[in-house]
Formats: structure tokens, sequence, C-alpha cells
């Protein structure tokens, strides 16, 4: 993974920067440590941290700010402005409510707030594998390969060192609203349902205790958690379930 913010190298630039024709094994493993992840083919470094290794002085870390920078709340509007590719209002809002953004890490006066750091993670470079890792219900590495293949996966963001990388909000948005088991199989658009559908008990039920904990849609990150684990559920679906009851206070 290449954190977001970061620049990564591949052997041959990190080679040249050292001003040799190829890494030895020794030599690479004289290095910082690659950010590429463990097993994969081709070795990637940080740009910043090559830098400084050669230069002698004291390798940075890979947050590339301070710990209080990465706490620091952000509310929607200053979260958006946070990712790369600065998304509309509307489309930040989009991806909170299919999960593509991770739940708020504190919610104040109503208002959602997510840690910088959080946030960050969204512009993470994820590359094939830690693309699929990524996906809500995981497919095998041969069903993910074909996907990209027949381009029913989004084009990679940037490719560095050969090798292509996704933004991570990219991957889970695409997952978020993907023709298949939550999006696909159902009635044609703009095709009403001729009876009404049989509401899900268990899932209202959920919703239900839920209220209880939260009546106007406001609950702390910590709480909205071990909600979520109680009921067997991602933080992200339990996130969007305090978002209906918000909405319907609103």
């Amino acid at each position: 993974m290449i954190p977001a913010g970061r620049t990564g190298l591949g052997t041959t630039e990190v080679a040249a920067l050292i001003n040799r024709k190829a890494l030895s094994r020794t030599v690479r493993e004289s290095l910082p440590a690659p950010i590429s992840r463990e097993g994969a083919r081709t070795f990637i470094w940080d740009a910043e941290q090559i830098n400084a290794h050669i230069a002698g002085t004291d390798i940075p870390e890979l947050s590339g700010s301070t710990p209080a920078a990465d706490d620091e709340l952000l509310n929607p509007d200053q979260a958006r402005l946070e990712l790369q590719d600065t998304p509309t209002p509307e489309t930040f809002d989009a991806h909170v409510r299919d999960g593509s953004i991770p739940a708020p890490d504190k919610v104040v006066d109503g208002i959602p707030h997510w840690k910088r750091a959080t946030i960050r993670t969204c512009d993470d470079l994820l590359d094939r594998e830690e693309a699929r890792l990524e996906l809500r219900n995981q497919i095998t590495a041969g069903a993910w390969g074909s996907y990209i293949h027949e381009g029913r996966v989004p084009d990679p963001d940037v490719t560095v060192a050969g090798v292509p990388h996704w933004r991570r909000l990219t991957i889970r948005s695409w997952d978020a609203n993907r023709p298949g088991e939550r999006a696909g199989g159902g009635r044609p658009k703009g095709v009403k349902e001729t009876k009404p559908r049989t509401p899900n008990a268990s899932k209202a039920a959920r919703r239900a205790r839920l209220q209880e904990l939260a009546p106007e849609g406001d609950l702390p990150a910590a709480d909205l958690a071990r909600f979520a684990e109680a009921e067997g559920i991602s933080e992200r679906t339990a996130y969007r379930l305090l978002q209906t009851i918000r909405d319907a206070d609103a």
C-alpha cells in the first residue's frame, strides 16, 4: 500500500538515485522497509524515506503529520476538502451513505466529524491484491483478475513501478454501487412495485434498538462500534442505520 500523499519509487528508480544499475539483496536490506505489501512481486519504497536514507538523516514517518494533526476532527465540508480529488458535497454525502467513506469518529451536535487520519485512508493507493481484500464480499484472486481483465473494475488511478494501484475510495465506491446482490436482480429502474414489500422484521427490530440508544441519531463512535459488534454487523452498516434515524428526525 502507498499511504495517502506519499510517492512510491520502484527498484529502477531507487537504483538510479544511489548510482547503481541494479539493487542486490544486500543493498535492498540496507534500505528503509518497502511500503509495498509483504509478498508483493514488485518492491516499492517511499520517496521521502529513500531520500532521507541517502542524505543520512532521520527516516520520516509515513503518516507525514503529527499525531495531533491526525486526530484533528473535521466536519463534513472540511473532510470533503481533505480528499485528493475533491468531490462535490452531494458526492461526498453519497459516499458516506453507501459506506465508501468510513463511519464518523464522533458526532457533535448531530453533525458527523472524522479524524483527519480516518479521511486520509480513503486516498491510500492499493495494489491489485489489496484492492481485492477491500471488497465487502471477497472473491477469489482468480475471479478478481477476471473482473479486471474484462474491464468490470474501474481503471487504476495510478501505475507505480509498473503496478496498477487504485485509491481505497475508488474501490469502496465501486463495490458499494456495483450491480449484484445489492444493486442488481431487482425490478427495472422506473418500474413500480405491484404490491408493498413485507417489512424485514429483524432489521426493523435492530433499528428500534439503535433508536433507543440514540433517539435523535446522535451516538458516540465508540458506542456505535459496540452496538455494531453486539448486533453482528459492520460499523458502516450501523452508521447507515443511524443516518436513517437522523434523517427521519430532520
